[in-house]
């Protein structure tokens, strides 16, 4: 009974089984980095025209982000290295466009390294989840939040929105980031935790089932 209980408490991570690299929606995923080149030369012209170019490759870009998941749950291709590939290519998009409006558009630098230490945090996190467990953990709704918050921020500071609207979408962007960060690592905790207990109860269950074997063996020569 209580193996067959700890058996079905949901672990929020996936088990690494296979790559299956070469997918659509993997395609989409690398496609929102190629993007990158057109979007810093749409900036770098200065002019509304080519503002309004930028934001549309964001969108573009944004959108692929929503139509890799979807193809791949369609057309049942999802895979461990998709589950690894589509963060990877949000992160490099979003910091390298931060880097881009530093440069060009006066984004502040502070928030951009508060920015870059989460996500740094986030990939040595599941690089040691992977070497070590072999697990991949995939973005709940408070990281998907507040990857939305920066990626709106973004926009606006694309096109050149007033400076009351960025001030509250900054102090957004800060909030989100201490609860995503702390939902990130409660949920670590859980699920090791969890681990942790499940094996251990298993182990004793092997303990008493063997206890169990070894009193009925020598009680016939007590008797």
């Amino acid at each position: 009974m209580t193996e067959g209980r700890y058996k079905k408490v949901p672990i929020p991570y996936t088990r690494i089984r296979e790559l299956n690299v070469w997918t659509l929606s993997n395609f989409l995923s690398v496609l929102r980095v190629l993007l990158l080149p057109f979007i810093y030369l749409s900036l770098f012209h200065k002019t509304p025209g080519g503002d309004q170019l930028a934001f549309g490759l964001m969108c573009m870009a944004a959108l692929t982000d929503l139509l890799d998941g979807w193809i791949a749950r369609i057309r049942n291709t999802i895979s461990s290295f998709g589950k690894i590939i589509d963060p990877v290519a949000d992160k490099i998009c979003i910091l390298a466009i931060a880097i881009f409006l530093i440069i060009l558009r006066g984004f502040p630098v502070w928030l951009f390294v508060l920015i870059l230490s989460r996500d740094v945090v986030i990939m040595l996190a599941s690089a040691f989840l992977i070497r070590n467990h072999k697990i991949v953990f995939p973005s709940n709704f408070w990281g998907k939040l507040y990857s939305f918050s920066v990626v709106l921020l973004i926009a606006v500071f694309t096109l050149q929105f007033e400076w009351k609207v960025i001030l509250v979408l900054e102090i957004l962007v800060v909030m989100l980031f201490f609860v995503s960060s702390l939902s990130y690592s409660f949920r670590y905790i859980r699920t090791h935790y969890r681990n942790q207990r499940a094996g251990t109860n298993q182990r004793t269950d092997s303990g008493e089932s063997g206890g169990t074997a070894e009193s009925s063996v020598s009680s016939p020569r007590a008797e």
